[in-house]
């Protein structure tokens, strides 16, 4: 008779035992759960700002390309016309000061 109460005391000191780590358990996951939700909101909070910076960046880069607009073939020939017609100019000028007489001051 007497293993009954050292059973009994032994059951009643496990018993308490698992219920402490089960409380245990259970407050390490309730906090490992609110870490991994705050982890969570910090990864998306940071993903859309990044997002955000780099639809910002693009708009500006966008913006500048506009800006820096390269010439056309069009442009070029014109360019090339003008570059010809001031050509014919200076070459007409220094043909008729060369026609004239030089006067000594």
């Amino acid at each position: 008779m007497n293993d009954q109460p050292e059973n009994s005391e032994s059951r009643g000191l496990s018993e308490s035992l698992r219920e402490a780590v089960g409380k245990t358990v259970n407050a390490s996951s309730e906090a490992l759960d609110e870490v991994s939700r705050r982890g969570r909101d910090a990864r998306e909070t940071v993903s859309q700002r990044g997002q955000e910076a780099s639809a910002g960046v693009a708009a500006r880069v966008a913006e500048a390309v506009d800006g820096m607009r390269l010439p056309t073939r069009e442009d070029i020939r014109a360019l090339e016309q003008q570059v010809a017609e001031l050509s014919r100019r200076v070459a007409e000028l220094e043909s008729e000061a060369k026609s004239q007489p030089k006067v000594d001051p």
